[in-house]
This record gives C-alpha cells, sequence and structure tokens, in this order.
C-alpha cells in the first residue's frame, strides 16, 4: 500500500503542473499551436489525475499483468464515470476534448471557434478543481486561483456557437465545420460506444434527415449543459456590478444574452431601515422585524445590501417597498411582526 500510496500521490502532483501548465498556454497572447497544445495538456492532466484517484480507491489501471502499459485518458475517466465519481455532462465535456486532443496528435486540427474552447477549457478546469479539492485537499491552494485573461470581444455561448456551426452544414459543405461537429459528437458518444466512432458513422445518423442536430447527441448535451460567457465589466468609480441569472425567452436567439444595466443604488433604494420606520409612523426595531416578516430581503425589486467596511452590511430599499409595506399595514393594522 505504501507503494501504491507513492504512485497516485506522484500522479497527482505531476498532474496538477501540468493542468497550471494548460491554463498558462491558454492565457498566452501569441502561439501559432495555442489551442492544440491546450488540449494536448488538459488531456495528460485528466489521465494522470482520473489514475491517480483510480489507484487511490485501488482500482486497476493497467491493461496488462505485467503493470506496463495503463489505459487511456478517456478509459480512465469512463471508470470514474461508472464509480459515479463524474457525472453523464462531465464525462461528455471531457472527451470532446479527449476527442479533439486525439485528432490533432493524428491530424490537421479544424479550427476550433474561441466560443468552444472557452467552455470546454472553462469546465474542465472547473471540475478538475472539484476533483482535486475531494481527493486531494492538501493540494487545494494550488489549484483554488484566480487567472487573469482579457476578453474584448463580445462572444456567444458553446450552445449558440455549436447551433450555427450545425446549421450551416449542409449549406456550405464546409470541410472544417463537420470535421469540428464530428469530433465533438464522437466525444460525447464515447461513454456507451466505448471507441470513437468514424466520421462516416458521424454522418450516417443525419443521411436524408432535415435536421442535423436533433439526430445528434450533441444535441442533448446542448440543452442539459451549463452555459459560460466570458464578459469584461467595465464600471465608473462608485459603482458596483450585480450579475443576475434569470430564466430566458425561447424566442431569444442567443442562450445566454448579457443585458448591461446601469443604475444608482441611492437613487434606486433610497431607504434605510430608519427611513422607512418613520414613513409608516412605527420604531426601527418594530420595522426591521416587519420586513424580516415579509421577507423583503433578497428581492431586488425591495431590497438591495450595501457592503461597508464600518457596519458590514448596509441595508436599503426601494420605492416598491415602502409602497408594499404601507399597503400590507393598511389591509393589516393590527398586525404584530414580534408574533
Amino acid at each position: 500500500m505504501e507503494k501504491n500510496h507513492r504512485e497516485y500521490t506522484k500522479l497527482a502532483k505531476t498532474s496538477i503542473q501540468i493542468m497550471l501548465a494548460a491554463v498558462d498556454n491558454f492565457n498566452r497572447v501569441f502561439s501559432n499551436y495555442k489551442t492544440q497544445t491546450t488540449f494536448i495538456l488538459l488531456t495528460n492532466a485528466w489521465e494522470l489525475i482520473s489514475k491517480a484517484i483510480l489507484l487511490k480507491k485501488r482500482k486497476n489501471i493497467y491493461r496488462d499483468k505485467s503493470k506496463k502499459i495503463t489505459i487511456a485518458a478517456e478509459e480512465a475517466v469512463l471508470k470514474l464515470y461508472n464509480d459515479k465519481i463524474l457525472t453523464e455532462n462531465q464525462i461528455d465535456l471531457l472527451n470532446q476534448i479527449f476527442s479533439i486532443r486525439n485528432y490533432c496528435v493524428h491530424n490537421i486540427c479544424p479550427e476550433i471557434p474561441i466560443e468552444i474552447n472557452h467552455h470546454l477549457f472553462y469546465f474542465a478546469c472547473k471540475f478538475y478543481k472539484d476533483l482535486i479539492i475531494k481527493f486531494f485537499p492538501k493540494y487545494k491552494k494550488d489549484i483554488e486561483t484566480n487567472f487573469i485573461s482579457i476578453s474584448f470581444n463580445e462572444t456567444l455561448t458553446y450552445a449558440d456557437k455549436v447551433k450555427k456551426i450545425v446549421s450551416k452544414i449542409k449549406t456550405t459543405n464546409n470541410k472544417n465545420n463537420k470535421e469540428l461537429v464530428w469530433l465533438l459528437e464522437r466525444g460525447i458518444c464515447y461513454k456507451t460506444a466505448s471507441s470513437f466512432i468514424s466520421q462516416a458513422e458521424f454522418e450516417k445518423k443525419y443521411k436524408n434527415k432535415k435536421r442535423i442536430l436533433s439526430n445528434l447527441e450533441l444535441n442533448k448535451f446542448l440543452n442539459t449543459t451549463d452555459m459560460v460567457r466570458i464578459v469584461p465589466v467595465q464600471a465608473p468609480k462608485n459603482f458596483s456590478a450585480d450579475i443576475i441569472l434569470r430564466k430566458g425567452d425561447k424566442k431569444l436567439t442567443n442562450s445566454l444574452p448579457v443585458i448591461y444595466k446601469k443604475s444608482n443604488v441611492n437613487d434606486d433604494y433610497p431607504f434605510l431601515t430608519s427611513d422607512i420606520a418613520k414613513k409608516i409612523s412605527k420604531n426601527r426595531n418594530y420595522t426591521a422585524k416587519l420586513i424580516s416578516k415579509l421577507k423583503l430581503k433578497g428581492n431586488e425589486e425591495y431590497h438591495y445590501p450595501v457592503k461597508s467596511s464600518k457596519n458590514g452590511c448596509i441595508h436599503k430599499y426601494s420605492e416598491n417597498a415602502l409602497s408594499f409595506i404601507k399597503g400590507f399595514l393598511e389591509n393589516n393594522p393590527d398586525y404584530n411582526p414580534y408574533n
């Protein structure tokens, strides 16, 4: 067991070094082979961390009894998936990376849009960090940090970009687009086929079909996976930036639109708890208790918390909050929030 322990610890440490090299490479400004190198490094990092976890759990990572040849990256993560360590969404994403990496090693890789790169790279790092924290917590400090990357272009999400590419396969017969979608699709299909499908098998899926995407496993992935957009936010002094996720309209063309709304907290939320108390002719304690019972905090229509170094957090309320409280008291003149 001591030898085994040394082996999986060494694998984990080496894997982290490779993952940090992948991050460093991804953030490089000038590189003719940056995308391909990043996918190669990502695959290497994931292969070693998967094998480290398997060894820690006393699972086999070898192809033969001599223990000289180990399994490939896609086989290692499939074992983690079968052991319920990875989810279906996670293994589908990782196998897309492995699929592209394998093609890079043996052929000329098709051009990959930045939206697809961002999505695959971001979630590969996120899932990786979660596994390190769970199985190798002593290395948490090595991976849990901020990696600065600058982006000035407004990009789409992975889902939006893939849909656009798939829609053009038949109309433009673009070889790059067809190869790229095939590489993504064959990665997702790996977990059930246990091998990578050929391009001919991929094309057979949608042959004589009106819609390509609806006949691909890739479609399910688009509809079930979280999306990410790299969005730079520039704000004037004394402004804060709030990110709000809300259910979008099905008619929207983009899956994750970004809407900027510039507002002034003091204008939108002019009242402190003490101000509300004066307006309703009650003391501050009564008002604070009433606000708590009415569950106004956390609802951006009524409440906004302003962080303060002195007081920790200052709670501010909107005109809508005052109107709601007044209306409630008019309808319930004998209400006692202390009960």
